[in-house]
């Protein structure tokens, strides 16, 4: 049930955590790096003219920054390292924690970032596919939320939830 407080034991794998690093300016920095390519990438790599019809760079402009505009927790996890199996169980308990809270508070257009600075990424994808999209669509809630791999400065998942979809008409305030 959506909104429902979630119960953590000191023998659970899942934790409540921070919206953000707090503490950490090693956390605090890898993350100001990955935010710094994330813009840097929407400005440099998308070409955006100033023509009055909309093309396929304006199209891909929107929905990239519409995905990085609802996340909201941040998190940063320097010593998972692909092939390990503590890492894995970290990384694991990290993304299903922030899968719990998304879910918990039950809002539209929200997100979290978990920023993995010296993971490969490819094992990050297999570990997406394996471990959050699958398990999400068998569980019948893949449709609440997008998940992604990305590399930005570093590699990080992408957990989206209720994701909207891009008005196709202009709001009452755009007419007047």
């Amino acid at each position: 049930e959506s909104g429902a407080p979630i119960e953590f034991g000191a023998t659970d794998p899942w934790k409540q955590l921070d919206a953000i690093p707090t503490g950490n300016k090693d956390a605090l920095s890898v993350l100001e790096s990955f935010l710094d390519e994330v813009q840097r990438s929407l400005t440099d790599d998308i070409p955006v003219t100033d023509s009055k019809g909309d093309d396929e760079n304006d199209l891909q402009f929107i929905e990239e920054g519409r995905r990085m505009l609802p996340i909201g927790r941040f998190h940063v996890l320097p010593d998972v390292k692909a092939g390990c199996i503590d890492s894995h169980r970290e990384l694991f308990a990290t993304c299903w924690s922030e899968i719990a809270e998304l879910r918990r508070a039950d809002e539209g257009d929200t997100g979290s970032i978990i920023i993995l600075p010296d993971h490969d990424l490819d094992d990050l994808r297999r570990f997406v596919d394996m471990n959050l999209q699958r398990p999400l669509e068998w569980l019948g809630i893949g449709d609440m939320f997008e998940v992604a791999s990305l590399k930005r400065d570093s590699p990080a998942i992408r957990l989206l939830h209720k994701l909207s979809d891009i008005p196709t008409e202009p709001s009452q305030a755009e007419e007047e």
